[in-house]
């Protein structure tokens, strides 16, 4: 019989984990091991893990897991370190899926695929010059972390109408007075060290009554190693947000409405069948540019004023609050325990774990 691994950063907490161990359980898994990265021993191929046994989980030192599904968010340079060895491929473990990497690897492997004309110009922040240009260039930029997640770090930099050297900065719901050259760079170069951070176009998401939104769709693997779209909905930000993340705040809305009251039956169904085509076809795409597999994804789009649709992001481990949302309890715990049972698909077929495709 087989083990099923989870490694996460919040390994001491494992009760959150008990709803994937039953799943596990339930297919036919052996056990369910619990631990993070500092936990692994590669050179004794063991890890100390908690250990799901008749309904409680206990603290063991076992043999290492046969499949392991990361649902970790590492914060600390060691763990990120130890997590990256663990999943690399020569460490002889297999994973359900694999990294997408930081948002500039992630925008040129996006380049590569037959959906690069969906992604919105985007340059890597070697300097606070390169902000400067292009929200020169375009009216308005947004500023992201390289390693952000769940929209934190995220600023809007644009130019000020008063002046043609003067620029407004904005995190948050508000939006700071003018500066100028001078002090832009000063804020940059203090927040961010060069190249760790992305620039993109600022794209034109506004709601008509205030706040921006966004389209979420969620897809995941199945039992047949097919992808499946779990769901597809508006995350909709409070007022003068710059970002609509569930988690800061944002509230779900159903797409095809929404999309309708702005652009009218005809052209949302022209946007919701486009948006649908992406989430479709752009799994596989980046599947073929990274050359690994992947377990789940969030697929972030834009529909900017006129009706373009754009790429914004891509993660790899997408919360799932628009399917409760939208689609009810059970839905939701489906789809959080999706993974668990493409794991076991991929158990059960050995040949596949070892190369991560």
């Amino acid at each position: 019989m087989t083990i099923l691994g989870i490694m996460t950063h919040a390994s001491r907490q494992p009760r959150r984990y008990t709803l994937y161990a039953r799943e596990a359980e339930r297919l036919g898994f052996e056990t369910t091991l619990l631990f993070g990265p500092g936990n692994v021993d590669l050179r004794m191929r063991r890890v100390d893990a908690y250990r799901y046994e008749e309904g409680a989980w206990r603290r063991r030192r076992c043999r290492l897991p046969d499949i392991v599904h990361d649902m970790g968010f590492y914060t600390s340079p060691d763990a990120t370190r130890r997590a990256k060895r663990i999943k690399s491929l020569d460490s002889g473990i297999p994973f359900t899926g694999y990294a997408l990497g930081h948002k500039w690897t992630l925008h040129e492997r996006l380049l590569r695929t037959p959906y690069a004309k969906y992604v919105p110009e985007t340059a890597l922040l070697r300097s606070p010059n390169v902000a400067i240009r292009l929200a020169a260039r375009y009216g308005a930029v947004m500023v992201k972390p390289r390693d952000g997640k769940q929209g934190k770090g995220i600023m809007k930099i644009s130019r000020d109408a008063q002046g043609a050297r003067s620029y407004r900065w904005q995190e948050g719901p508000f939006a700071q007075g003018a500066l100028d050259a001078a002090t832009l760079v000063r804020r940059l170069n203090a927040r961010f060290r060069p190249s760790s951070a992305v620039v993109q176009r600022w794209m034109d998401i506004r709601c008509p009554r205030g706040g921006v939104y966004d389209i979420r769709a969620l897809v995941q693997k199945t039992e047949g190693d097919a992808w499946r779209l779990a769901e597809m909905a508006v995350r909709q930000s409070g007022l003068g947000r710059i970002a609509s993340n569930v988690s800061g705040g944002g509230t779900v809305r159903p797409m095809a409405n929404f999309v309708a009251h702005l652009y009218g039956e005809a052209e949302a169904e022209r946007i919701v069948l486009e948006c649908r085509s992406i989430a479709d076809g752009l799994p596989h795409a980046l599947e073929a540019a990274y050359g690994k597999r992947f377990v789940e994804l969030g697929i972030d789009l834009a529909v900017e004023k006129g009706g373009a649709v754009r790429i914004i992001e891509v993660n790899i481990k997408p919360g799932k609050k628009i399917v409760r949302a939208l689609s009810g309890e059970k839905a939701y715990a489906d789809a959080l325990v999706q993974p668990i049972r493409y794991a076991k698909w991929l158990s059960d077929r050995r040949g596949s774990l070892a190369k991560g495709s």
